[in-house]
């Protein structure tokens, strides 16, 4: 019996405590989850075994992607920048190995003029030595004829120094011009060069970026943890005080017998305290007293008094009737409204034997019939015929 109850009690909690437990187990699986999102961002790497109900593993997944991403960027600009630098760095190296031939060049005409102005020698790897042999082949023809004249006199003298000389300063003049020439290209690759201007705009905020993404995910986590943690510990409060109200929901029967919930019970959600849920039956045995009811038609309750007898047959499938003889105890004095008719209430009770007792239930529907008087067959027939109906 107190088995029974307490399972109706449960049943009529289930939308309390039932429900409240429910909810706080989903949440603190969800937290567990939250728990290893925050471990995979701190980590860097997907924590979880398997693959979660509440989204948290693709919001990890989703980090990452933003990670890689944000990688893949700032490696493709890092590498623009970078070869923009390598394209520029060539091209001054080749306008200053350019710069560097025309130095040399100019260092060599230099040789030249020095070995021309104040006889000084020429190396034999300077590539305009063939002008200089050339300028002194000359200077050595102006000589000769010189030398070959008979007794040159000072007018021969004169001119022929005077030729030396012209083509001494026409000589040099051309080196001067050769190196003017020299210096301009050289001046011009400098503005060349100095145009040249490489980037150095590497983009290295990389790790600050992941770092700002990574705050903002466990940001986010943090504070779902902390509202995940308040709705917890309201659910925690809850059970626990649903837990006192439930030791009010125990019902324990201080007698053995059969329970019967009442009708008015079944179905409902919430039992207010000191509601009555069910009645105890004592145990159906030989001499066990028990009630008959029977709803009497306002027709037919004419006559019927306390202390007559009722015959109650019961409807079962047996091969023969069960029936029980009582006595009537109570007459309702006002009836029950029923959906065609009234009908009043009439209580009646007896006692159950040994050989009817394995076909008794409580709860067992049938028909009564009420002995109301006695006549003669002689009496009954004439009434018939008089029309006469008590």
């Amino acid at each position: 019996i107190k088995k029974e109850i307490r399972d109706l009690i449960a049943i009529t909690k289930k939308t309390d405590s039932g429900e409240i437990e429910e909810v706080d187990a989903s949440a603190m699986t969800k937290k567990a989850q939250l728990d290893l999102l925050q471990k995979s961002l701190t980590n860097e790497k997907n924590e979880f075994p398997t693959t979660d109900s509440f989204g948290y593993e693709k919001s990890f997944e989703n980090y990452e992607s933003q990670v890689k991403s944000l990688e893949a960027t700032i490696q493709k600009s890092n590498q623009a920048v970078e070869d923009q630098n390598k394209s520029t760095e060539s091209q001054k190296q080749a306008i200053q190995n350019q710069v560097a031939t025309l130095q040399q060049a100019i260092q060599n005409y230099s040789e030249i003029e020095n070995a021309v102005s104040s006889g000084g020698g020429v190396s034999q790897d300077n590539p305009y030595l063939s002008q200089y042999n050339s300028y002194q082949a000359q200077q050595a023809t102006l000589e000769a004829d010189l030398k070959n004249q008979k007794n040159p006199d000072e007018t021969a003298k004169q001119a022929t120094k005077s030729q030396e000389e012209s083509l001494k300063s026409q000589f040099l003049s051309g080196l001067a011009s050769s190196k003017d020439s020299l210096k301009s290209q050289i001046q011009s690759f400098n503005v060349q060069e100095s145009s040249l201007t490489g980037s150095n705009a590497y983009d290295n905020s990389q790790s600050s970026q992941i770092l700002t993404l990574k705050t903002q995910a466990l940001s986010a986590s943090n504070k779902e943890m902390t509202d995940l943690n308040s709705t917890l510990t309201d659910l925690e409060t809850k059970i626990s005080l649903q837990k006192q109200d439930d030791q009010y929901s125990q019902v324990f029967a201080e007698q053995t017998g059969v329970l019967h919930v009442l009708p008015d019970i079944l179905g409902m959600k919430k039992i207010p305290i000191g509601t009555p849920i069910a009645e105890i039956y004592p145990l159906l045995k030989a001499e066990t007293q028990v009630n008959l009811t029977s709803y009497i038609p306002s027709t037919q309750i004419s006559g019927m008094k306390v202390g007559q007898k009722v015959r109650f047959t019961v409807q079962q499938k047996l091969p023969k009737p069960e029936i029980l003889t009582g006595i009537i105890k109570q007459i309702d004095s006002a009836p029950t409204a029923f959906k065609e008719r009234n009908a009043y209430k009439v209580s009646a009770t007896t006692a159950i034997n040994a050989k009817d007792l394995p076909n008794i239930r409580y709860g067992l529907q049938g028909k009564t019939v009420t002995i109301i008087g006695k006549k003669t067959y002689f009496n009954y027939f004439l009434d018939k015929i008089m029309g006469r109906t008590s």
